[in-house]
């Protein structure tokens, strides 16, 4: 292990640079046992195990009382899952049901019953879905520590800070270490989308997944640099390499500074041109993070959340009261709501059964229309919000003019039964689409006579165009935002915009991502929306460039063959402006 400068490549995280000694963290192996119980204790098992998920509840709580302050809610959310899991009856009324037949013990059914859901979940063709194994296995072993009063976590008492290395993490192995102790983390499994990766983020704490051989090839103390940008981590790096990140790790603290200075300023180029910069969330705590960084409005309001964090659907008062309270606050600004977009690998079991390809399956408007009096209940809470401030409606998964048209006509048909019962609402409200499917990118033109605006989702545009799941590490290096495909769709998703006079957004990570923001900016869309963190820097890249430069940039990067090409034509372009 005393090579210099060996390389293992993962997948970035969470952005940021950290050196230190490896710190190798694990989970202490539970051995469960199989126990008959006599009929005359089983009553008294149950009981055991009923206390044991109280006492799991009250862990999570604590928990999260603990992290609020560093976590946002987004990451928070996490954990409100962990504990839907330790209420669903599904989970809960199953094991004391088999504690009673089987006359086994507790801890055995549960361990069964819990690994039961993580190898359906882990055989499913779904990153998503493969990912959120992670929280079984962590509710298993909080449930399994209560029950055994045994240690479940390898303790960690590092007072001065460490890279950890893991197999994998649980969301609440990652937020319990948090910050101060742990300067980075790296994980042999795990996507973009794992929890790993959300709540490093939400940490701020550089972090690189999916480096598969990380814990076989690093030992305890091993001095390592990990680059959360890149997902390279080094181990045992040289003088020089040591130096090299030593000086970017300084730019990186300068850099967050100078990005507070900015949140007050106007995203405009150095000649003129006007950006807006708007932010995606999906709670309305988040508005917090969206004035404070001085965003322009909401550029994508995920609905999804209401119908995922509960076991009924929400009703039309409920919706009115949340769509109402991030309206107000973000007033004057604009606020799009996107309509619902279950589906992929946003699952409701009140609306959707499983698919064998749900990315191209009953989702988004296609879920919508095929329930029509659940989508006229969302669309009468949108319309009655509308008088609260500048609201914006936008249907997702819009694959042709057809759709569009029965969306639209549901939109109507809304607007004339608030009409007709007296009801204030707002009935020019502007309506817009996703385009995020190949079929719509290609008929942008003629979709764009019927709408108000475009936000190109980039996220499932990419996954479609290339045919990559965007969460499966295996084809990671597919999944190419650069892609000559991706690029000329969007070019051309713009052009069709502006020919027809309407606005055009971006709201997937291609807007955060200063490389392809360069390319987006000269390609002439009018708003780049994404997480209220990141606007701060993009900000920054916006008021260091010249439009008119960054127009001939993207027009001869579109021309070229290769996302390598691409990258390489850009990139001198983007450092030059540091970043």
């Amino acid at each position: 292990m005393g090579d210099k400068n060996r390389v293992i490549n993962g997948i970035p995280a969470s952005p940021g640079i950290s050196l230190g000694r490896a710190y190798i963290y694990h989970r202490n192996s539970k051995t469960v046992n199989k126990r008959l119980i006599p009929s005359e204790k089983i009553k008294d098992e149950v009981k055991r195990f009923q206390r044991a998920v109280e006492l799991a509840i009250e862990d999570l709580t604590k928990l999260q009382e603990k992290i609020a302050k560093n976590l946002d809610q987004n990451t928070l959310k996490i954990f409100s899952a962990h504990q839907a899991v330790l209420e669903d009856p599904e989970v809960i009324e199953v094991t004391i049901v088999r504690i009673r037949q089987e006359k086994v013990n507790a801890e055995y059914i549960f361990n069964d019953v819990i690994n039961g859901w993580i190898s359906n979940y882990s055989t499913l063709d779904n990153s998503f879905f493969r990912e959120r194994t992670a929280d079984f296995e962590d509710v298993l072993y909080r449930v399994l520590t209560k029950l055994t009063g045994e240690i479940s976590f390898k303790k960690f008492d590092k007072t001065t800070p460490v890279i950890l290395i893991a197999r994998n993490l649980s969301p609440s192995d990652t937020a319990e270490i948090g910050r101060g102790t742990v300067c980075g983390l790296v994980t042999d499994i795990g996507g973009q989308t794992s929890h790993t990766a959300i709540v490093a983020r939400g940490l701020g704490v550089p972090a690189v997944v999916g480096a598969k051989v990380a814990t076989s090839e690093i030992d305890e103390g091993m001095l390592i640099i990990i680059d959360g940008n890149s997902g390279t981590i080094y181990l045992e790096p040289d003088d020089q390499t040591i130096q090299k990140y030593k000086s970017l790790l300084a730019k990186q603290v300068a850099f967050k500074t100078e990005l507070q200075e900015l949140n007050n300023l106007p995203a405009v180029t150095i000649d003129g041109r006007l950006i807006e910069l708007s932010a995606n969330i999906e709670l309305p705590v988040e508005i917090d993070d969206v004035l404070e960084k001085g965003a322009d409005g909401i550029g994508l309001y995920r609905t999804e959340f209401l119908y995922l964090v509960r076991n009924d659907l929400p009703s039309e008062e409920e919706q009115f009261q949340v769509y109402s309270e991030i309206a107000r606050r973000v007033a004057p600004n604009n606020v799009i709501i996107r309509t619902l977009d279950l589906g992929a690998d946003k699952i409701s079991s009140q609306l959707l059964k499983e698919e064998i390809n749900p990315a191209l399956g009953q989702r988004g408007i296609r879920l919508c229309l095929s329930h029509p009096e659940m989508f006229k209940v969302q669309l009468r809470a949108i319309l009655r919000a509308s008088v609260n401030g500048n609201i914006r409606v936008m249907f997702p998964m819009i694959s042709g003019y057809s759709e569009l048209e029965q969306a639209k006509d549901l939109f109507q048909e809304t607007c004339d039964d608030l009409k007709q019962a007296g009801i204030s609402h707002d009935s020019s409200v502007p309506l817009g689409i996703m385009v995020e499917v190949p079929s719509a990118a290609v008929t942008a033109n003629d979709l764009a006579k019927g709408v108000d605006f475009f936000s190109i989702g980039t996220n499932d545009l990419i996954q479609y165009t290339i045919a990559a799941d965007r969460g499966n590490s295996n084809i990671a290096s597919l999944y190419n935002p650069c892609h000559p495909a991706v690029l000329r769709l969007v070019a051309g998703i713009i052009d069709s915009a502006h020919n027809n006079s309407i606005w055009v957004g971006v709201c997937g990570v291609m807007a955060a991502n200063p490389l392809t923001a360069c390319i987006l900016l000269g390609l002439g869309v009018d708003e780049l929306s994404m997480s209220p963190n990141d606007i701060p820097w993009i900000r920054r890249l916006i008021r260091s460039v010249n439009y008119d430069e960054l127009r001939q940039l993207s027009s001869e990067a579109i021309k070229l063959g290769t996302s390598e090409e691409i990258e390489k034509y850009v990139e001198p372009y983007r450092i030059k402006r540091q970043f």
